[in-house]
Order: structure tokens, then sequence, then C-alpha cells
């Protein structure tokens, strides 16, 4: 195994703080790791296999395409790709086994190629090098290493994936931003075939909310989703996936109906219990961080994020009632509005009293 730098970090977020002052474990796990990969460092890397690639190439898009799929997907490219980031690993002042812009890039794609026999002769071996050179938490690599020994011994017949085995919390944040990558192809497919028939204006004021919604979707996300645990980022992840897939599904239903879920005499109700929630939720966020509870119930949640929040969710507002007004002509601008403050109650709501079965990410 070449330097381990990537692997301490890792074993950060993988182990317990109480295993650091076991000095003997922490040697007994680095020692058990070398000494399962120090027959694969061994194994040869077929000089006809490398080829040659572009400086910006980018193997984890070559190997997956656009869609996770089969959309652009190009084996021979990635790989030749994979070796060349490999290459410049050292010199790019890369983390180990990592290509600079991805965590899923150089010896892990290489890995998942000769696993699965993916434009080169299935190569399980050689599949355990790359394992080993990419490292990873100690128990992702162990459950890597038996994982390539059940397909080698035809026990595991499906596809190989860099994902399968994750354990630690900064993986699988990289593995759910990868497959958020992919559904957002999918979505603007979705969102293109959407609009095909609108005016300039309205797909212009449709970009306008998008653009809106991507901002205070950011903020929500990263403010208003509890990071306290190894997992954060890929919560993180699912938060802001959540909000852009309803921001579509809503659209597409009003092209069917034609019609908000409320009218524009909802709107002072809706505004008055928006502004009573938004008022409890502060006060409860702010309540807990005086008793010194602000990793219990709410986690790093505070009232700070939730202001800021609150903020660009106001001009995310606007946007949809510029947006409904415009490809919904008739519909008064409030109903609009009516209709995003009952979804923004709603979520306040969820952040501070509990979860059911209306709230998102209530398995957190």
């Amino acid at each position: 195994m070449r330097k381990n730098a990537l692997l301490f970090g890792l074993l950060l977020t993988a182990l317990p703080f109480t295993a650091f002052a076991r000095d003997q474990t922490w040697e007994r796990i680095l020692a058990d790791l070398r000494t399962q990969c120090l027959p694969w460092e061994k194994v040869p890397v077929p000089q006809a296999d490398v080829g040659s690639a572009p400086k910006d190439c980018k193997s984890e898009e070559l190997y997956y395409g656009s869609d996770g799929k089969t959309s652009g997907t190009d084996h021979a490219a990635a790989r030749q790709c994979a070796y060349r980031e490999r290459k410049h690993l050292d010199t790019d002042n890369t983390p180990n086994g990592h290509h600079s812009d991805s965590l899923l890039g150089a010896s892990g794609i290489l890995m998942m190629l000769y696993a699965n026999g993916q434009g080169v002769a299935r190569n399980i071996p050689l599949a355990k090098r790359f394992a080993c050179e990419y490292e990873g938490a100690p128990a992702e690599l162990e459950s890597r290493l038996k994982h390539l020994d059940a397909i080698a011994h035809g026990l595991d017949n499906k596809p190989f994936d860099i994902c399968d085995d994750i354990t630690s919390g900064m993986m699988g944040g990289v593995c759910a931003d990868r497959d958020a990558g992919f559904e957002r192809f999918a979505r603007e497919n979705r969102w293109t075939s959407l609009q095909a028939t609108w005016t300039p204006a309205q797909r212009d004021s449709l970009a306008k909310l998008r653009g809106s919604a991507e901002k205070y979707f950011d903020i929500s996300a990263g403010r208003e989703t509890d990071q306290s645990g190894t997992a954060r980022g890929a919560f993180v992840t699912e938060a802001h996936e959540t909000l852009d897939k309803s921001l579509l599904d809503n659209i597409e239903r009003l092209e069917r109906e034609h019609q908000p879920p409320a009218t524009a005499a909802d709107f002072a109700t809706a505004d008055t219990a928006l502004n009573a929630m938004y008022k409890q939720v502060l006060a409860k966020l702010d309540a807990a961080h005086r008793q010194g509870q602000s990793w219990g119930d709410y986690g790093t949640i505070d009232s700070n994020g939730v202001r800021e929040t609150q903020r660009s969710w106001l001009a995310y507002r606007e946007a949809w009632a510029t947006f409904g007004t415009a490809r919904y002509p008739g519909i008064p601008a409030n109903a609009w509005r009516a209709w995003v403050t009952q979804e923004r109650t709603q979520a306040l709501n969820c952040l501070v009293n509990g979860r059911d079965k209306t709230c998102p990410h209530d398995d957190h």
C-alpha cells in the first residue's frame, strides 16, 4: 500500500474515540490491513491496458455516463483516464487513489473495471491491488476485499460497485452525491420535455423560479438539516434532493390540473399561521441552545440557520407568484403565495415538533 494519509483520515470517522486510546488495537488494525494488501501490491499492471488520455479527462464521468446507466459510458476511455489520474496523483497533490475532482476516480474506477471485466479481461487480483490503493475506511477496504473474493469464487454475480461496501460517513456522502447527480440528469430531461410548448416568457419565469429555488434549497439543506453525525453529507444531499424533486413533481401536477391547492383568500390565514410557527421554531431552538441542548433534540439546527433559510424562502415565494401568474393566467398571485406558505409552515413544524409521514427525512 502506498501512503496511508487518507486511511488515517477516514479512520477518524469510522472508529470510536476510545479506539485511539488503545495503541495496540490501532496498530493491529493497520498491520492487518497491510498484511491483507501486501500480496496484491505485487500484482503487475498490464501496460497494454494503460493507453493514453487527455489531461482534463474525468474517469468517473466516462465510467458511469450521464445517467449512471448507459448514457455516455466508455469503459476503454474510462480505464485510460483512470490510469492517467493514478499516474499524476502524487504530482497533483491529491489524496491516495483519488482524482482531485472526484473521490470516485483513479484507482476506484480501475478496481471496478477489473472486478467486472468491463472493456478488459476480469482480473480479481488486480482489482484487489486497486482496492488497496484506493484505501478508504478500514471496514470498507476489508469488505471490498471479501466482496472481490466472493466474485472470484462465483458466489456473487452482480456488478461490483465502489459504493457497495461503504461504512464511513464520508463515502456515504460521496455516493449519495453521485446518485443525486444521476437523478438530476434524469430530471433535466423531464424539465426540458415539460416546457416544450411554453412561451419564451413562461420559460424565463421558470428559469428564475428554479434559480431562486436552488438558493433556497441549498441553504435549507445546509442549515435546517442536522449535521451532527458522520453521515451528514448524505443527509444534506438527501434534503436538497427531496426539495428539488418536489418542485418538479408539483409543476408536473400543475400541468395536469392547472390549479394550486389553495386560493387567494387563503393567503392571510396561511401567512398568520406561518408567522406563528416561525416564532415557535425560533423560540424552541433558542431555548434548547440556552439549556445546552443544541446537540440534543435538534442537533446542529439553530435559530440563525432558520432565519437565513427564511430569508431565502421569501424570495422563493415571490418567484413562485411570478411564475404562477405567467404560466397560469387568471390565478391570482396570492393563491400561489398561500400554497407555498402552507408548505413552508409544514416544513418548519417538522423541524421542531417531531416527524410523521407528512415530513421529509422522517427516518433521520
